[in-house]
């Protein structure tokens, strides 16, 4: 989804850019090892900051959705993505 109740897929769609963010207010940049566990290591806490009433298993479960966006999609890969229309789009992942 992009963005709660997709409030940023017509942005989206027409920049042909996909994001994901889920409150970690910081450039990772320079923390995104090679595998999501050491990630999510780093992480789970600062989400369960930002996000007091989740658990760690939805905290475990966003880090690892955010380490896959950032370091784990690939060029050729698939997306697929809700328009907020009840269909979806799809596209594919070029730089």
């Amino acid at each position: 989804m992009l963005g709660r109740k997709n409030v940023h897929a017509d942005t989206c769609f027409t920049g042909g850019f996909m994001g994901s963010d889920f409150g970690i207010a910081e450039d990772l940049s320079d923390n995104l090892p090679d595998s999501w566990r050491p990630f999510n290591k780093q992480f789970i806490p600062k989400f369960l900051e930002a996000h007091p009433g989740k658990s760690k298993v939805a905290a475990g479960l966003g880090c690892s959705a955010l380490w896959h966006v950032c370091k784990g999609i690939e060029n050729g890969d698939i997306l697929l993505c809700p328009d907020g229309t009840g269909t979806y789009r799809v596209g594919e992942v070029t730089g």
